[in-house]
């Protein structure tokens, strides 16, 4: 797994907070591993177990996982703590930690540490790891370093929102994406390329979140109140909403770009640049995603201000956009390797059904089944087309470009929710939008 440097997370981490005790009053699991079919599976070269001890030493350069195949959780707050090991090799590539949200060997997150005092929340979907992890790799000071050296690591999950602790300090807390089906928790390690880690495990301990002194639920701080989408977006089931009411780092680190507070993401890219972001924690595969844009203030150039929606979104340079500018032009791009592809499918054309005065508001709407995209502005639907999304599921997520006058221009994003999509209601081939008689120069 790659490194990622501090200042770009800097916002993710919460080093000074202290962790409670773990787990509550109701304990799921604690004390020996139970090895076989019906409990941590067989031991084997890779697993042993010895009381509450386990010990992974998985291959040179792969990973080792297991968990108990009886236990399925909800809610919950797991602890383990893990005795860095002798042998590390390379200790950029060499982890150990918990798993959770675990449906099979394929789709899992997983909280892990390196022996260099490194930590980091990946996800694993279709049996791939996502390319932009949760919370990447990030130095932290909660990490006792040193071969021999023990860190208890604790996780609490409560509803969407994951906090995970190293030593009782808390490192960072996320928004992640709650699976349908039944969950476990699991323990995972990893060998370097040049080295086989012998990586123990002991005190395993998974019980219900315990509640605060006042008697409620500990809260957390990242906000997932749904917001009431405006007219014009798709009515499936909901799969995920941000009323934008405060900052989830999945959206990246706050900085002088992107701020996020009192029921809006404001994307303020450099003059003649742009700003791009989308949550690294959910991933979709079909969807029916909206989003309402507003330029907030006067722009030295209404043409190449714009902003929108990102979707089948790979990274950062690979991606669809659907973006609307202050003129009211329209226009849907594909970026491959950081490049907008010269040929558009659909190229910049003046909507009649967009607002163009400033701080108008309009509401974009992208709905995708397969490779067919159908997009919609303000509740009319302007383009209809075939594309290549990527492989397994992909992110979406919103954008913003400044013309390249002196100050730069801002715009605010809201209403921010995506659903299943329903039946797309065309076959046919592109349908050019309703437009007016100027175009974009």
């Amino acid at each position: 797994m790659p490194r990622l440097s501090l200042a770009t997370l800097g916002l993710l981490l919460l080093a000074c907070s202290r962790a409670a005790a773990c787990g509550g009053q109701s304990v799921y699991l604690e004390g020996a591993f139970k090895a076989g079919q019906m409990g941590w599976g067989d031991a084997d070269a890779q697993f042993q177990v010895a009381g509450s001890e386990a010990t992974i030493a998985p291959q040179v350069g792969m990973q080792s996982a297991r968990w108990d195949t009886g236990l399925f959780v909800g809610d919950a707050e797991a602890c383990v703590t893990l005795t860095m090991p002798v042998n590390a090799g390379d200790v950029s590539r060499t982890y150990a930690g918990l798993l959770f949200w675990l449906t099979g060997k394929d789709d899992f997150y997983e909280f892990v540490v390196a022996p260099n005092g490194y930590f980091t929340v990946a996800r694993k979907v279709q049996g791939a790891l996502v390319a932009a992890p949760p919370i990447p790799w990030t130095k932290t000071d909660a990490l006792k370093l040193g071969a021999g050296e023990k860190n208890t690591l604790q996780l609490t999950i409560e509803g969407e929102i994951v906090t995970v602790s190293i030593n009782g300090t808390q490192v960072a807390r996320l928004r992640g994406q709650v699976p349908e089906a039944p969950s476990r928790i699991g323990l995972v390690a990893a060998s370097a390329p040049d080295a086989t880690s012998s990586w123990t495990l002991s005190g395993l301990k998974v019980a219900n979140v315990p509640v605060s002194q006042g008697g409620a639920p500990r809260a957390a701080d990242i906000a997932t109140g749904a917001a009431k989408p405006p007219a014009g977006c798709g009515n499936g089931k909901v799969l995920f909403v941000d009323a934008f009411t405060s900052h989830d780092p999945a959206w990246g680190p706050k900085d002088d770009r992107l701020a996020i507070a009192s029921g809006e993401a404001v994307l303020s890219p450099a003059p003649g640049t742009r700003t791009l972001r989308w949550n690294r924690a959910f991933v979709f595969d079909d969807v029916d995603v909206c989003a309402t844009a507003r330029l907030t203030s006067y722009t030295s150039d209404p043409i190449t201000s714009y902003a929108g929606l990102m979707f089948w979104v790979k990274d950062d340079r690979n991606f669809y956009q659907a973006v609307i500018a202050e003129s009211g032009h329209f226009t849907l791009a594909r970026v491959v390797d950081g490049k907008v592809l010269q040929k558009r499918p659909v190229a910049w054309t003046d909507l009649d059904v967009a607002k163009t005065n400033v701080k108008e508001k309009n509401t974009l709407r992208v709905a995708t089944k397969g490779d067919r995209v159908v997009i919609s502005v303000n509740g009319k639907q302007v383009a209809k087309f075939n594309g290549d999304p990527p492989r397994g599921p992909s992110y979406v997520g919103m954008l913003a470009a400044s013309s390249p006058g002196k100050t730069g221009d801002t715009w605010s994003i809201t209403d921010f929710k995506v659903a299943a999509p329903q039946a797309l209601g065309d076959d046919g081939d592109s349908t050019p939008p309703s437009s007016r008689s100027r175009r974009k120069r």
